[in-house]
């Protein structure tokens, strides 16, 4: 007995021994893209052309925008007289302004893009595009473009004038205005008069030959076609601005750290003492906080995503770390800060194997668990084999976030200590105004207070699908395209008098009229009461029934128009005749016959009921007479007190 608790305790002990070993094995997987907290969409300013300003989401003034500036949700670019502006949305979408443009970043996530074109043109181009896991939505005034497909759009909002939205390279988007909404195809042009008693109809043309902002876009699409292939194998999709690497360095196969990009001498030689983070500028942006900007012209990609290492007397960038391998994540700046030297806010790269500090498992590890820093003497031994002083930059403390001021190298002593020191990241300057660190005055712009939109948006929500039900539907369903039911050929068909519901008509479903479905059956009666396919009608006195007939033939049929024959005959008419005035005829004391006739057709105006009945007698006159129709109804027949009694038959 002693014995088997001992075996289960035993094998108790090592189930979970092995579980523990699997959570934290799991728990250190796990601790690579996720440990952050703020993981908010950004885009890139990739090309700028000219005067251009930009307004901080939550900001009150303008500050001068710079390429590879970062944009958030909330951010307000404005170009000026002369100006152009690129940003790149991901690696294959862009958004590109032509001078005197006001746009404004609404929603920036995941799920979809949302801009507000205040003033200005703007061209859209969109070549990864899927409208069932994201959208694309353009506001303009009283108006809102929601792309469908890849393709080019572009909106003109002139200060005064009409709003014309152009859709071009295989695109399809839907419009919509205060009062409708429309599909627009390619190659073709809608324009929304604004002002006058025609406010708020469209006008619709083939789209407008190309003019100079066409033409920028066109050189700027060749350019991309160039660089941007879809096989490359240095770095995930994920990583984007770093396709223009390869025009300023050359890729190269390691055995550490796999592909890294080193930059050419020509490139990085017109700078005194490069290394990475040194030339550029800390600017705020929230909600990541002080954001690196650099200024060399591919200094998106390497500044944002992996690591530089310092590899055979060379600074190069890997597009991972030993921590991030399967995706990658944007950072503000991967960096490691010391503000314990002085008066000075010192900086350098992270390398390889060195974890963020703004990262939440930095945050939540003591300092003998992290790799790097002292504990595990495996980490300590491959971080302190590839880190170096050569990377370390500082400035002064009052300096920090000024563009003018450059950040300068650090001695080897000094840089040694800061390499060696525990990386701080609590006590940096903030930014708690709005001014500008370098003293400039900052430009003064007024954008215009016309409101965006077919209606208003929230951040973060699509409104094409709510605008497709009240523009289009005006708030009804649409009909589902449901296939007919099939029968079976063995079935025997049921006659129908009516149009059947396999086939439904018309945008939406219309409903069916009460009153003129009261008069045509007896609400009790059901399709499967009439005989043959007709209504069984109650029976009726002789007089009331011709009461009923002539009444509904004063309902159903219009006035002048004679009632068609029920009966076949034998020969059809040749052509219709009018009954201009009554005409006046002996009574018939005969009566008549619904057999077929031998005789020639009789030239008078059909009728449409079948029955026998005493009417006066026939005038002789000959068959090819030409009678003008009366002008009552052709079932209407005057009765008279002296009528004759119907014979028998």
């Amino acid at each position: 007995m002693r014995v088997s608790r001992q075996k289960t305790s035993l094998v108790l002990s090592l189930f979970l021994l092995t579980f523990f070993s699997i959570t934290v094995t799991a728990r250190a997987d796990s601790d690579g893209p996720d440990d952050y907290d703020v993981k908010a969409r950004v885009a890139r300013i990739s090309l700028i052309g000219g005067e251009v300003n930009l307004k901080r989401s939550g900001n009150k003034d303008f500050e001068s925008a710079r390429l590879n500036y970062p944009l958030v949700e909330g951010d307000i670019v404005a170009t000026g007289r002369g100006s152009l502006l690129e940003i790149q949305v991901d690696t294959r979408n862009f958004v590109r302004l032509a001078a005197n443009t006001s746009l404004r970043i609404v929603t920036l996530r995941d799920e979809g893009i949302a801009l507000s074109v205040m003033e200005g043109t703007v061209v859209v181009r969109l070549n990864k595009f899927d409208r069932d896991n994201e959208y694309f939505e353009l506001d303009a005034p009283k108006t809102t473009l929601a792309a469908e497909k890849k393709g080019l759009y572009r909106i003109d909002v002139p200060s005064q004038g009409r709003i014309r939205l152009t859709v071009r390279d295989g695109g399809t988007a839907r419009i919509y205005s205060d009062t409708s909404g429309f599909n627009l195809r390619d190659g073709r042009s809608a324009e929304l008069i604004a002002t006058g008693e025609n406010a708020g109809d469209w006008e619709f043309s083939a789209a407008a030959s190309t003019d100079a902002v066409d033409d920028w876009v066109k050189e700027r699409e060749q350019y991309y076609a160039q660089h941007l292939k879809p096989d490359v194998q240095y770095f995930d999709e994920y990583v984007w601005g770093a396709e223009d690497l390869a025009a300023y360095g050359d890729w190269i196969r390691t055995d550490d750290y796999g592909w890294i990009w080193r930059p050419h001498a020509s490139t990085i030689s017109v700078y005194n003492d490069w290394a990475p983070y040194r030339y550029g500028q800390w600017t705020w942006c929230s909600p990541y906080g002080w954001t690196w900007v650099g200024y060399e012209p591919w200094g998106w990609a390497p500044y944002h995503y992996g690591r530089w290492v310092y590899y055979n007397n060379y600074w190069a960038w890997c597009p991972h770390s030993k921590f991030y391998k399967k995706r990658s994540w944007w950072r503000p700046a991967l960096v490691a800060f010391n503000i314990s030297f002085g008066d000075s806010i010192c900086w350098y790269p992270l390398s390889y194997y060195q974890r963020d500090p703004h990262s939440r498992y930095y945050r939540h590890h003591d300092r003998d668990q992290r790799p790097g820093y002292g504990g595990r003497p495996n980490d300590r031994h491959d971080y302190d084999d590839h880190k170096t002083w050569r990377g370390v930059t500082r400035v002064p403390r009052h300096d920090f976030g000024n563009p003018d001021r450059r950040g300068q190298a650090v001695e080897e002593p000094v840089a040694r200590r800061v390499v060696d020191a525990e990386p701080e990241f609590g006590d940096l300057p903030r930014r708690s105004d709005d001014s500008d660190r370098s003293g400039r005055r900052l430009p003064v712009m007024r954008l215009p207070d016309t409101p965006t939109g077919a209606i208003d948006r929230t951040p973060g929500v699509a409104l094409d699908d709510d605008l497709r039900r009240s523009r289009i539907f005006r708030g009804r369903e649409p009909r589902s395209a449901e296939p007919p039911p099939q029968t079976s050929n063995t079935t025997a068909p049921r006659p129908v008098t009516q149009p059947t519901d396999t086939q439904p008509t018309g945008a939406v479903t219309r409903p069916e009229p009460g009153s003129q479905r009261n008069r045509e059956e007896p609400r009790n009666q059901t399709p499967e009461d009439r005989p043959n396919g007709r209504m069984v009608r109650p029976a009726m006195s002789d007089g009331a029934e011709k009461r009923g007939r002539n009444q509904q033939a004063v309902e159903t049929t219009p006035r002048n128009t004679p009632a068609p024959r029920s009966e076949p005959r034998s020969e059809p008419r040749s052509e219709p005749r009018e009954r201009s005035e009554p005409r006046s005829e002996a009574p018939r004391s005969e009566p008549r016959h619904e057999s077929p006739r031998s005789e020639s057709p009789r030239s008078e105006s059909p009728r449409s009921e079948p029955a026998p009945r005493s009417e006066p007698a026939p005038r002789s006159e000959p068959p090819a007479r030409s009678e003008s129709p009366r002008s009552e109804s052709p079932r209407e027949a005057p009765s008279k007190p002296d009528k004759p009694d119907r014979p028998t038959r």
